[in-house]
């Protein structure tokens, strides 16, 4: 029976992901695989490589650097992650990305991220084999609607997972993944609200990517379809949830120090609360 991990994305809500995994990469614990979706594949390279505190030193040291985030970057480059800086720079130099870790670990802990194709609007799936490739499928599982160019990839084009799938929680049980633990980055009984961005997002996208939109409009319909599911199987024993015990208060595009510190620390210690009951039901 193997053992799968769903990450949620959400921006910066994400860095209580980050606390999440930090915890497991402690305790040595990894499952049989892992699919993350924009945040959530960000901080999901970090725990495929068993780099503890990775990802919350590149979210508190560089949240201030307009390279790295910032509407600076978003009018200058295009995306308000700066692509270069944020995928390139920071795994290659200042970060370092622990890419023959991750190579020797692969294969007994395969990664997947979900990224949204803009002209079908529907949730593709890619395993991540040779990092130094998979980080643009990182980099579209990421690239937030207005807030990021499209990334092509293998002649397609791309933009963030969750669009088409938040959390793919059926994509894993239906890839063999019998038992899931499922890290979401809202607190129980969190429902989502249409998008009041709509009328921005169809005067970007209409024109070329009709069916994108369409899948923008409907996604509170399909992302609180998933929390029906996810309750019913959390209820049954079949899944085992992790989420933010309390509301913490932090922005998609977050960028004080204080708030990332507090939702990252509460992200560890909901995971340490949680660990003994997650090891019954991993059965570990």
């Amino acid at each position: 029976m193997k053992l799968g991990m769903v990450l949620e994305g959400g921006g910066m809500r994400g860095m209580y992901t980050a606390g999440v995994l930090d915890f497991l990469m402690e305790r040595n614990f990894y499952p049989d695989g892992v699919i993350g979706v924009s945040a959530g594949a960000v901080h999901g390279c970090s725990y495929a490589s068993h780099q503890r505190g990775r990802s919350y030193r590149i979210n508190t040291k560089y949240s201030g650097n307009w390279h790295y985030m910032s509407f600076r970057s978003l009018l200058l480059t295009g995306d308000y992650f700066g692509a270069e800086f944020a995928y390139h720079k920071i795994p290659d130099e200042l970060e370092p990305f622990d890419y023959e870790t991750y190579d020797a670990f692969r294969q007994q802990m395969p990664l997947y991220v979900t990224v949204t194709d803009v002209e079908t609007g529907k949730a593709e799936y890619k395993r991540l084999s040779d990092m130094h490739e998979g980080v643009e499928w990182v980099r579209a599982s990421a690239s937030m609607p207005i807030m990021a160019g499209i990334v092509t990839l293998e002649g397609r084009k791309y933009l963030d997972g969750g669009v088409g799938d938040s959390i793919p929680l059926r994509f894993m049980r239906k890839n063999g993944f019998d038992k899931n633990i499922v890290v979401l980055t809202q607190v129980a009984g969190y429902r989502k609200e249409p998008n009041r961005m709509m009328p921005l997002i169809g005067l970007r996208y209409e024109k070329k990517y009709p069916e994108f939109v369409r899948a923008m409009a409907s996604r509170h319909i399909r992302y609180n379809k998933t929390l029906d599911k996810i309750q019913e199987l959390e209820a049954a024993g079949e899944i085992f949830v992790l989420r933010p015990s309390r509301l913490v208060p932090i922005s998609r595009i977050e960028k004080n120090v204080d708030k990332i510190n507090e939702i990252y620390r509460l992200g560890y210690q909901d995971a340490e609360n949680s660990y003994e009951a997650m090891l019954r039901y991993a059965g570990r």
